[in-house]
């Protein structure tokens, strides 16, 4: 059974979208927030939450810092920033802050549902048609490969590069288990070697590296 945290200031937004997770997860737990002071102490009281859903404008738009300090205090729970905001550089924030996924309020409810189930199936999700504008055409540009990195890269192995590549095409550890005939145990091992050995900070931060190694080989 899910745990998901709903946070938005706007009482009826809030109510609204509580509704509609209702019926596309009847079987979650939802809990739900109006003020960052009562997310982190909701977050204290439950460290089984599995996803925060957050609304970047509560009432005020959240600071880069706020974002970073969230995703530290959340390092197990899958978050998902929630916003009115189509702006590319919102969507970088917050990816580079550890976020799993950026969803528009401008979404349908069931774009908005197919996003959380790809965050809770281990995916990084962004909302498809701001994914494929040209402001965020250059958000690979904000993740420079060092030296260093490039260096990192050659102490994988074979199969943990074989994940990293997957990594970068958005899957799930399940459905990279299935690819590569492991279990989803061992692909989990290779996921959190990978993100050690490239210094990366999560999961997000290491499919960025890996998508731009997979362009320099191309």
């Amino acid at each position: 059974m899910w745990r998901i945290l709903l946070a938005d200031d706007h009482g009826i937004y809030r109510k609204g979208l509580h509704l509609v997770l209702q019926r596309a997860f009847p079987d979650a737990d939802l809990l739900t927030a109006d003020s960052l002071p009562t997310i982190l102490s909701t977050v204290e009281k439950n460290p089984d939450l599995d996803l925060l859903i957050i609304d970047l404008h509560m009432p005020r738009r959240i600071p880069i810092e706020g974002l970073s300090d969230l995703s530290a205090n959340c390092r197990n729970i899958h978050l998902v920033a929630l916003s009115a905001s189509e702006a590319a550089t919102d969507i970088l924030e917050c990816l580079a802050c550890g976020f799993h996924g950026y969803i528009s309020k401008l979404q349908t409810d069931e774009e908005i549902v197919a996003g959380i189930e790809d965050v809770l199936a281990g995916k990084i999700y962004v909302t498809p048609r701001l994914a494929l504008t040209k402001g965020l055409a250059s958000w690979r540009e904000m993740v420079k490969v060092t030296e260093s990195s490039r260096s990192q890269l050659i102490r994988l192995t074979n199969r943990q590069r074989d994940v990293l590549a997957l990594l970068a095409q958005g899957k799930s550890n399940k459905e990279i288990a299935r690819e590569l005939a492991i279990a989803e145990a061992t692909v989990k091992i290779h996921a959190a070697a990978v993100i050690r050995v490239l210094g990366a900070t999560n999961r997000a931060s290491a499919a960025l590296f890996a998508q731009q190694w997979l362009e320099r080989k191309e």
